[in-house]
């Protein structure tokens, strides 16, 4: 007796859509929201990027940058976002997310984005990030390293100026108590002495 035909199942069919899909994203409403202030970003870090965007603007520079807080699986989930944003808005796009970043551009190469992508310090907000992966690209000789520990420095120094001039204020304040009470006793000292003299 021959068996049966055999079965295989060369795929199973898909039960919903994969989590790395942006669906859920309103891309139209991303894009005006660029169109107008250059961002789309939650209420709090909206200032300081809309500042970068400005400042990108005054160097000749077309930004935009998109905050999000969808994770997602494909770790080039962001940078196809940045690429889909950017051939509608142009310029160049920084996407940055719970999960990594990515970027577009028609002003700076693959390479440049890259290489800016790399030099941005760990445990960044989305709005260093973007600053520092700004001004990498259009300065990669920025040594963000050296900028980070020169920031340290001056706020250790500032301390110790304060401390030193708390310090000082407080050993005057001293001095000048001790004066005050060596002048009252040598004054009590001159009104006790006896007065010197003809008594005839």
């Amino acid at each position: 007796m021959s068996p049966g035909p055999a079965e295989f199942v060369l795929a199973a069919p898909a039960t919903q859509v994969p989590a790395d899909v942006w669906s859920n994203l309103d891309m139209s409403a991303i894009e005006g929201s660029l169109y107008a202030t250059g961002v789309w970003a939650p209420a709090d870090q909206q200032a300081g990027l809309e500042a970068l965007v400005k400042q990108a603007d005054a160097d000749g520079h077309d930004l935009h940058i998109v905050v999000l807080d969808q994770s997602y699986p494909k770790f080039t989930a962001y940078r196809d976002i940045a690429t889909e944003l950017q051939s509608s808005v142009g310029g160049t796009v920084f996407v940055f997310g719970p999960s990594g970043s990515g970027t577009a551009s028609s002003e700076f190469s693959r390479v440049q984005l890259e290489d800016a992508s790399s030099e941005v310090t760990h445990g960044s907000t989305a709005t260093q990030a973007a600053t520092q992966m700004y001004h990498q690209a259009i300065d990669p000789n920025v040594n963000w390293t050296g900028v980070t520990i020169g920031l340290i420095l001056v706020v250790i120094i500032g301390a110790v100026i304060a401390r030193w001039n708390a310090k000082r204020k407080q050993d005057a304040n001293a001095v000048d108590g001790d004066v005050a009470a060596e002048a009252a006793v040598t004054t009590d000292d001159a009104e006790s002495a006896p007065v010197s003299g003809d008594q005839s």
